[in-house]
């Protein structure tokens, strides 16, 4: 049997594609369809099964642990979709699923399942990177414009990206350390706190009563390109903590903290939006990712674009984080504009960049 693919998609009144998303600790599976002419669409079932209850005890995730609850629920959860759709297999056009970045256990556990469906029904197959996904799932709702600017932000990523097509990035800046996700985890673990740590600094910085400044550093805020760097705000955050540190005062350095490196975001991100809003005529600001659903950071974000005069777009919250939906949706970008499927050799890329689309 030839492992290439050369089912095409050819209707473009309709699409419905069936996507899974298994790169981290959620193991996810969506249907989408496409619903008009315009570029817009609908889920028409979602199931995310997360283990962060598995890798709490860890401090985060196991990659082998991963891979195995990937295999364990996937069947179940695909089943499960389909049912709640109303549709049967053969209904639906086409099947994609993340070849990277992230664990490669949970990559081939995903990306053969749904090479699998594609081979058995002769439909195509589309390989979605997961960044990729990230940003274009704004475009589900709305009608957004190319180029744009987008900010990914998540637990191991920190990007800033101008989006010139569906697939095409040109990275414009990047954390040189630690992602912003991973620097939040980082501190709410020397704070004494569990895995995932991103939402337990938001909740503490709400909570904090006093004006106490700690003098957290905020690398390379005044250069001139746009890159970022996290580990030196970690760094100081451990510094006083090692130190003569008053529990009280937990909540107050949490609010620190995370005041600290949202300004390192705006900063950036205004001076970006200043430069392509007149060198590219960018008119909207995507911010994505899985630390995008951090209200906090958001509402900075919403103040920034309404004074730059563009528009402001981020996913609902359930979107933010790693979801099969915008896999699906991915592709579905993709088949509109070349409705090949990819080839059911292409192997999962722990590492792919989005510029090498």
């Amino acid at each position: 049997i030839s492992i290439k693919n050369n089912f095409k998609y050819s209707n473009f009144k309709i699409m419905i594609v069936l996507g899974i998303e298994t790169s981290c600790d959620e193991t996810s599976v969506a249907i989408v369809k496409k619903k008009n002419r315009f570029l817009l669409g609908d889920v028409l079932s979602e199931n995310t099964l997360s283990q962060v209850k598995k890798h709490k005890k860890f401090g985060g995730v196991v990659p082998e642990l991963a891979s195995r609850e990937h295999s364990n629920t996937l069947d179940y959860l695909v089943k499960k979709t389909l049912k709640e759709s109303g549709l049967s297999l053969c209904e639906i056009d086409a099947f994609a699923a993340t070849l990277g970045p992230g664990l490669l256990g949970g990559l081939i556990v995903g990306s053969n399942y749904a090479k699998t469906l594609a081979l058995t029904t002769k439909k195509p197959f589309v390989a979605v990177n997961h960044l990729q996904g990230h940003i274009l799932v704004t475009r589900m709702k709305r009608i957004i414009k190319f180029p744009f600017l987008c900010l990914l932000v998540s637990g191991g990523h920190t990007q800033m990206l101008l989006v010139r097509k569906y697939n095409d990035f040109k990275l414009i800046g990047e954390t040189l350390d630690d992602a912003i996700g991973e620097a939040f985890d980082k501190v709410a673990k020397l704070m004494g706190y569990s895995y995932p740590g991103g939402p337990i600094i938001e909740k503490l910085a709400l909570k904090a009563k006093k004006k106490v400044n700690f003098n957290l550093p905020e690398p390379l805020i005044n250069s001139k390109n746009f890159n970022f760097s996290f580990s030196g705000i970690k760094t100081a955050t451990r510094k006083i903590i090692d130190s003569s540190f008053d529990k009280k005062l937990k909540c107050e350095l949490a609010k620190n903290f995370q005041d600290c490196v949202t300004n390192c975001l705006i900063t950036k991100c205004s001076k970006a939006i200043d430069l392509y809003k007149k060198k590219k005529k960018i008119n909207s600001f995507v911010l994505a990712g899985g630390v995008a659903s951090n209200k906090f950071i958001r509402e900075k974000f919403i103040n920034l674009c309404a004074k730059k005069s563009v528009q402001f777009i981020v996913p609902e919250q359930d979107l933010c984080v790693d979801n099969a939906t915008m896999i699906a949706w991915a592709a579905i970008e993709r088949l509109q504009i070349n409705k090949k499927g990819d080839i059911l050799d292409f192997e999962p890329k722990p590492r792919w960049a989005l510029e090498k689309l």
